[in-house]
């Protein structure tokens, strides 16, 4: 409130935030991303394309349901995919929706930055 009024009397524009935008803080998307093992398995993700969760699991001091939760949080913020190869579930990066991400976390910043 002290904020607005101050505005107001300096009469400076005040910059807004689309509610498309504000929708990017309430995704998964930023939650999926924050951890280290995550970051991981998505620069994994990158360089091998598919990996199956033995093959990731074989990168980390973690076990195979640790990883299994960590891409559980990463499928469910869309951030990598999965499809059965064989008795196998395969996982890698769902490249679509990680630009849309990162286009829209661009528009934040540029909402918010002088």
């Amino acid at each position: 409130m002290q904020n607005e009024k101050a505005l107001r009397e300096l009469n400076l524009p005040r910059k807004s935030i689309s509610a498309e935008n504000i929708y990017l803080f309430k995704t998964e998307v930023l939650r999926a991303l924050s951890d280290e093992t995550r970051q991981g398995i998505i620069v994994l993700l990158g360089k091998h394309g598919a990996l199956c969760v033995n093959d990731l699991a074989a990168h980390f001091n973690v076990g195979r349901p640790t990883v299994s939760h960590h891409l559980q949080v990463l499928r469910e913020a869309k951030v990598v995919k999965s499809e059965k190869l064989g008795k196998e579930m395969h996982y890698s990066l769902n490249l679509r929706n990680i630009r849309r991400s990162i286009k829209s976390i661009d528009k934040v910043l540029g909402s918010i930055t002088a």
